[in-house]
């Protein structure tokens, strides 16, 4: 009858030691625990940590010229106070433009829609102005080419 553990004989398997004083065994992975003093005593709460919502340190943001490229972060929301001087002057020469004719008009509408992409960047009043400005340009110009085909087919 054959022994228990392979069978060889009188021969019995190894101890499962890895040598006269060696442990057991250890996964080939698991360096053995070194020495360490053990750690010295921090009061509770230290490091003190602030609330996630603070943002980190002063001192630990980005070095200075690493950041959003121009007109890549966050949009500036700072209202300028003040009326637009865009759209007053868009709504001056909307008037002129009964007198100037063309070039009244072409004048009011051009600073019209630059006071109106100004307003909408920068907050500021004056939206009413610079449309105001804009529809009375138009009409100007509206009413100027209508007399001008009028008289030109009369001759």
């Amino acid at each position: 009858m054959a022994a228990p553990g392979g069978g060889h004989g009188d021969q019995a398997d190894p101890p499962p030691t890895g040598g006269p004083g060696q442990p057991a065994w250890q996964p080939p992975w698991d360096p053995p625990a070194p020495d360490y003093p053990p750690p010295a005593y921090l009061p509770p709460g230290y490091p003190p940590m602030p609330p996630p919502w603070y943002g980190p340190p002063p001192g630990y943001g980005p070095p200075p010229g690493y950041g959003p490229p121009p007109g890549y972060g966050p949009p500036d929301y700072r209202v300028q106070a003040g009326t637009n001087g865009l759209a007053i002057a868009s709504l001056i020469t909307s008037f002129t433009g009964f007198f100037c004719c063309v070039i009244g008009s072409v004048v009011a509408i051009v600073l019209g829609v630059v006071a109106l992409n100004q307003i909408k960047r920068t907050r500021q009043e004056g939206y009413g102005l610079a449309v105001t400005g804009i529809v009375i340009g138009v009409g100007t110009l509206v009413v100027f080419l209508v007399f001008a085909m009028f008289s030109i087919h009369s001759h």
